[in-house]
């Protein structure tokens, strides 16, 4: 692990970073306990092309919903080298995003283990609907370093895709090795062989295309499905 910035910042975060460290290799985390933790809020959302969101709100923490939380499991995996492609599907764009995000969960830990205790919420923008994606991924990505908060189950809950702003909450609990069997480390989200599909057209890094000129695999839509997602994860 490598700090760096202001020398204040880095001696504000060596204390975290020892305990992620220590989270790791023992199992052991000194921080609140999960029933008592305060869910991170995420303020504005970052400029695209920035993870730099910090936790906290004076709103105070957000509520599990006692009932009509998403608890979808719409994804799949496809091995590339040493990496992995979560692959998700859904009615919506909004779905769709919010499956990968459950995707990329689920690989570091079986999510079904997982009880919704816990709320969070993050905010992202982007230049375009990749750069988007990419930026609600890291973002969630970012809680599950800073607070070790993985979800559950995902909710797009504001996406203007006008002005290319997301606004998301997951729901689960604090990652507890005693509870929670350890999966495959993400190291970080990738933009490489990104790809967004919708009815009749396909995003990726190289531009739009018609869907039906994609290939074989993309150009079909999924039965009752129209929306998908492709997102390369470095593990």
């Amino acid at each position: 692990v490598v700090l760096s910035g202001l020398s204040s910042a880095i001696a504000e975060a060596r204390p975290e970073a020892v305990q992620i460290l220590k989270f790791y290799r023992e199992g052991q985390w000194a921080g609140p306990d999960p029933g008592t933790a305060q869910p991170a809020r995420l303020a504005d959302g970052p400029a695209s092309g920035s993870a730099g969101a910090s936790a906290g709100s004076a709103a105070g923490p957000l509520q599990v919903p006692s009932e009509g939380v998403p608890d979808l499991r719409q994804f799949q995996y496809h091995d590339h080298t040493a990496d992995i492609i979560v692959h998700s599907w859904g009615k919506t764009r909004a779905e769709a995003f919010a499956q990968v995000v459950v995707g990329m969960f689920n690989y570091m830990t079986d999510v079904d283990n997982v009880d919704m205790l816990n709320a969070v919420e993050v905010e992202a923008s982007g230049h375009d609907l990749l750069d988007l994606l990419y930026h609600l991924l890291d973002e969630f990505l970012f809680v599950f370093g800073t607070e070790m908060h993985v979800s559950r189950s995902v909710e797009i809950v504001e996406f203007d895709e006008e002005k290319l702003r997301i606004r998301a909450r997951g729901y689960g609990e604090k990652m507890n090795l005693k509870k929670h069997e350890q999966g495959t480390e993400i190291k970080a989200i990738t933009m490489h062989m990104m790809k967004i599909l919708g009815p009749g057209v396909m995003m990726t890094e190289n531009g739009t295309q018609p869907r039906d000129a994609a290939a074989e695999e993309d150009s079909h839509e999924r039965d009752g499905f129209p929306h998908e997602a492709y997102v390369l994860l470095d593990i």
